[in-house]
């Protein structure tokens, strides 16, 4: 998703994989367009029971 400015498309997104893949863990990271690093990673979703 480079270039979104939208953060309800983002959390669309994770819906959308969420109920595609509901035992998985899913992992948003983001990344800085000017240095091409990445600047933030975090678990935004753990299946249940863990």
């Amino acid at each position: 998703m480079f270039g979104c400015t939208d953060p309800v498309q983002v959390v669309k997104e994770l819906d959308e994989v969420v109920s595609l893949h509901p035992n998985a863990f899913v992992r948003i990271i983001g990344f800085d367009n000017i240095r091409q690093v990445q600047i933030i990673s975090f678990i935004a979703h753990r299946p249940p029971g863990y």
